[in-house]
């Protein structure tokens, strides 16, 4: 059963139940024109790569065991993977800055998750396995969801699981998404596995890759 996790603080839904979890956060964008791409010469097309990062921290399943006050769905932050997720992309756009009509296209070309901490000693305790399945989307008013990056089958399996993987990118155009209005909204289609033992931090970094039109960068 598909639940619709809305864009709020990282105050935690948890659902064995739910066999997937979605979250939208509607990502802002400012239309700013870059003085940079004027400084690019006799060239027309620039091409800039735009770095963002953020973090989460996934609560350990002792947090979870009978007996706590709080149930289940009031203690694990499932939304806060996509929460970090849309901040991290949000940051990318707020950063890029750029002029609408500007942009010739524009990609994700990074989207990496890492476990900071992964060992107690010599031992590794941390990982990814509380993950089933992850895609990420992007959408716009009017225009329809683009996919652009999903996981591979199994590559979450095993306790505690992975401590970093890269996701794979679709590499599809998302200009017809930044153009098509004043926000975007992305997805994080999440599909959990159990809670982790012990409470992880993981960092999201992503990358947007933006070719810019300096003759359209002028306002």
């Amino acid at each position: 059963m598909n639940s619709v996790l809305a864009g709020r603080c990282p105050c935690s839904v948890w659902s064995p139940q739910n066999a997937r979890l979605r979250k939208t956060m509607i990502v802002q964008k400012s239309w700013v024109v870059v003085v940079v791409v004027a400084l690019a010469g006799c060239e027309s097309l620039t091409t800039i790569k735009v770095p963002a990062e953020s973090e989460i921290e996934v609560p350990g399943s002792a947090a979870i065991l009978p007996g706590n006050p709080l149930v289940p769905e009031q203690v694990f932050p499932s939304d806060a993977i996509s929460q970090a997720l849309a901040q991290s992309i949000a940051q990318s756009f707020d950063t890029a800055g750029y002029d609408k009509d500007a942009v010739d296209s524009l990609k994700l070309t990074q989207l990496t998750m890492t476990v900071t901490e992964p060992n107690e000693g010599n031992n590794q305790v941390r990982g990814l396995g509380f993950l089933e399945k992850l895609t990420i989307s992007l959408a716009a008013e009017g225009v329809d969801a683009v996919v652009v990056a999903e996981s591979d089958e199994g590559v979450f399996d095993g306790d505690p699981g992975p401590t970093e993987y890269d996701m794979p990118l679709t590499e599809n155009e998302l200009k017809q998404v930044f153009v098509a209005g004043d926000q975007m909204d992305m997805s994080a289609d999440l599909e959990p596995s159990d809670p982790p033992n012990f409470a992880t931090t993981v960092l999201f970094e992503t990358e947007l890759t933006i070719v810019v039109n300096v003759f359209g960068a002028v306002s």
